[in-house]
């Protein structure tokens, strides 16, 4: 073999390595493409029988090189911004419902309190012709034939009964009064349920202790194109709520959570409501997959969809994704937007939970080997 040769040679970092062959010159060296055009900076010896010495002065590209032959890398550092959720309801939301279950709290007293624009039906025997229906008025008053003006709002039904027939008493209209009093409408009191319910409109409260759950199943449920999460919209309560925020203020709901969770856990995340309160199920939506899966897209919603079945409805990862490092990225609010990193290999091991997905989600698989594919 001629004296003057061109080494092949072994990368190892920070080493010199005695040559394996030599081959003579005018051979090239089957480096990959992205190497052979790269800034590697290396030093060349022509060799005689002695061998030549060749290393790189730089070694992330020679550990590029190595990842091209199928030696994995680390990952980049995950970008996400505390633990994936393993529900629809967040830290934030959280904090939200603490601060309303400590402001109701204190449950309604007694009965239903009649409000103005209910309908009332009041039966007095000897002064009214059978059982005749009553509108109570803006000001809070029922208007009745002879007696005049009575004040309803604020007040039960039996309070009203007793003080129509002491009023009739006191004026002399009725020796021995019996009054009756129903609610034969209920206004005043509405909580809207909108959005993905069978029965989408207000509903009254007509007793204490009214949950979210209730006011949904009074609505008929969720409808078949109903996703998972729930959006409550508490009414002000005369107090500034949730350190400084204004009552009013969007909660999230996982409805999951809402209709089988119990006890002192079930109390926070399934609240009472008030009048004014707003609950709207949207509907399902789409949630958007794409990097290291086999049919990147947009993907529909179903109730229990989660990052592992939507990676699945994309036809699986391929050969080169980082199923520990997978990205969710979320808009948990109006211009506020978090991403979490999930570990689908503990998630198929049974290790960790697996994550629910809402409207507008975004899965995406990296690569093992930090390239875009």
């Amino acid at each position: 073999m001629q004296g003057r040769c061109r080494c092949t040679f072994r990368i190892l970092a920070g080493s010199r390595m005695p040559p394996r062959r030599c081959e003579p010159r005018g051979t090239s060296l089957a480096l990959p493409a992205d190497l052979r055009s790269g800034s590697v900076m290396r030093d060349e010896k022509r060799c005689g029988r002695g061998g030549p010495v060749v290393w790189l002065a730089r070694v992330p590209l020679a550990l590029l090189f190595l990842a091209g032959c199928g030696v994995r890398s680390a990952p980049p550092a995950p970008t996400g911004s505390g633990l994936p959720p393993t529900e629809l309801t967040d830290v934030r939301d959280r904090a939200l419902l603490l601060a309303l279950a400590a402001e109701r709290s204190e449950p309604a007293r007694g009965a239903y309190r009649v409000g103005p624009d209910d309908v009332l039906q009041i039966r007095i025997p000897d002064l009214l012709t059978g059982q005749e229906s009553f509108r109570v008025n803006a000001s809070g008053e029922v208007t009745l034939p002879i007696l005049g003006p009575v004040r309803a709002a604020g007040v039960t039904t039996s309070a009203l009964q007793a003080e129509i027939a002491r009023e009739l008493l006191d004026g002399g209209i009725l020796r021995a009064p019996q009054v009756t009093v129903e609610v034969a409408e209920y206004r005043s009191r509405m909580v809207s349920v909108v959005g993905s319910v069978e029965r989408p409109g207000p509903y009254p409260l007509t007793r204490p202790g009214t949950t979210v759950a209730d006011l949904i199943w009074a609505a008929g449920g969720p409808s078949k194109d109903a996703g998972r999460l729930i959006e409550f919209s508490p009414a002000p309560q005369g107090q500034a709520l949730f350190d400084g925020a204004a009552a009013g203020a969007l909660v999230h709901l996982d409805l999951e959570s809402l209709l089988h969770t119990s006890g002192q856990e079930g109390q926070v995340l399934n609240p009472q409501v008030r009048p004014g309160d707003v609950i709207n199920l949207p509907p399902a939506g789409t949630v958007h997959v794409d990097g290291w899966v086999e049919k990147p897209g947009s993907y529909p919603v179903t109730r229990g969809l989660t990052v592992a079945g939507a990676v699945a409805a994309a036809g699986g990862h391929r050969l080169a994704a980082d199923r520990r490092h997978v990205t969710l990225q979320r808009v948990v609010a109006p211009g506020e937007q978090r991403s979490f990193t999930v570990d689908l290999e503990a998630v198929t091991a049974g290790r960790a939970a697996d994550v629910p997905l809402a409207d507008g989600d975004v899965v995406r698989l990296p690569s093992r080997f930090w390239s875009t594919p």
